[in-house]
């Protein structure tokens, strides 16, 4: 057979797998849709948490109190224009016609949970601990607005909306402009004046992860912007089935310190999405990402189910560290990766932004990244996706076997 007739007869057979995973994963989207939620909440800043939260009109006003009454199967709508503090935990939905919703209300910007303290714009807060040292005890809530949370692991501050991402391990180490620290209650800033007479708003962003998922659920229309963990995160010793993501924002996630490591190996670590352990039929698609410390997208863990068709694809990816990451510890024979996908995305500057900068080893700052792989199960396609500006190549791999995994498959891509 001519070669040229054979080669395209391989490409039309690739377009027609990965349409057919496309066309699959929308019509499971639109049944997965097509339900009736039994119940629905509503939460909005300026609600009651002694309301019944069931109308606009008497909807709750924290995160806290819908973290401890949210039915199984309902559809939690925060209000647009609003933000929300604090660590969102979704029940499971009751199976994958009466999912768990979380989505929004209302006209305007898409809502926004965050994990951050509100500084208050006082210099009385601040103490002088001379030579360019201040702090601010930030367990006292006097002090801030916003998160609550007895967590002193800061990822980054936020002075007047722009990201200072040099996080230090000791206040002795505070040598340049807004380098700062954490410890026992206690910000400490590096600042020729008064930190407050400085800037008009200071934000800490903290340790919390902004939403954690279980299974049979639906996320849509809303954002996560400033936390010094995860965006959104779920698995680590569950199942994690029927799931939907779909337009949202993540912006400024991640950099405070991976604990349980030694004081001598400091870690940072924030990713967009993870799923972690075993997992299976997950779409997040038409999402953006801005200023992630680690990964937009990341499966990892120690499965013993593994990844079954997860699909990440028509998202956006500007300036964070890692786009797409993968590794596997300890999998049973047959237990891996399968029917995967990351598709269609455009990623600018990805392997840039704050947290590149900041990391200690930055030649792993790639849109796709490789860690150990033991499992002989690998299906994975990397295909139709748009690389801008790739300042330190595509692909970053370590640990195990130098090659990358025969299933990963990286075909039908544009690299700028």
């Amino acid at each position: 057979m001519n070669r040229d007739l054979m080669n395209k007869m391989r490409c039309s057979q690739k377009s027609i797998t990965l349409f057919s995973i496309v066309l699959t994963g929308a019509m499971a989207f639109f049944a997965f849709g097509a339900h009736c939620a039994s119940e629905v909440r509503y939460l909005s800043s300026s609600g009651d948490d002694k309301a019944d939260g069931k109308t606009p009109e008497t909807a709750w006003r924290t995160i806290e109190r819908a973290n401890a009454a949210l039915p199984r199967g309902a559809t939690l709508r925060l209000k647009c224009g609003d933000t929300f503090y604090g660590g969102l935990t979704l029940p499971s939905g009751l199976d994958a016609a009466h999912p768990t919703v979380l989505t929004s209300w209302g006209e305007g910007p898409k809502p926004v949970i965050s994990a951050t303290k509100v500084l208050k714009p006082k210099p009385s807060i601040w103490q002088d601990l001379t030579h360019c040292y201040w702090r601010v005890n930030i367990a006292n809530p006097s002090n801030y607005t916003g998160l609550i949370t007895d967590d002193c692991n800061p990822g980054f501050l936020l002075v007047d909306s722009e990201v200072k991402p040099w996080k230090r391990f000791c206040h002795a180490d505070l040598v340049s402009p807004w380098d700062f620290c954490g410890k026992d209650g206690w910000l400490y800033v590096h600042a020729e004046k008064n930190p407050a007479t400085l800037s008009k708003d200071i934000r800490v962003a903290l340790r919390v992860h902004c939403v954690q998922f279980a299974s049979h659920s639906i996320i849509s229309n809303v954002a996560v912007k400033a936390t010094g963990a995860h965006a959104m995160h779920a698995g680590w010793g569950c199942d994690v089935n029927d799931v939907r993501i779909a337009d949202c924002e993540f912006e400024n996630i991640g950099g405070s310190e991976l604990l349980g490591f030694s004081p001598h190996y400091r870690i940072r670590f924030g990713n967009g999405i993870e799923l972690g352990g075993d997992a299976k039929d997950v779409i997040i698609e038409r999402c953006s990402f801005r200023g992630v410390y680690d990964v937009c997208f990341t499966m990892q863990g120690y499965p013993k189910k593994g990844w079954r068709d997860i699909h990440c694809r028509d998202c956006t990816m500007t300036d964070c560290t890692q786009a797409f990451e993968i590794w596997c510890k300890r999998a049973p024979k047959g237990v891996g990766f399968e029917r995967c996908s990351f598709a269609g995305n455009r990623t600018l500057r990805v392997g840039g932004g704050w947290g590149a900068l900041v990391r200690p080893k930055r030649d792993v700052a790639t849109p796709l990244l490789i860690y150990d792989m033991h499992t002989d199960t690998v299906d994975i396609a990397v295909t139709g996706n748009t690389f801008e500006s790739v300042s330190r190549g595509l692909i970053f791999k370590s640990g195990g076997a130098d090659k990358i995994p025969q299933g990963y498959r990286i075909y039908g891509n544009t690299v700028k």
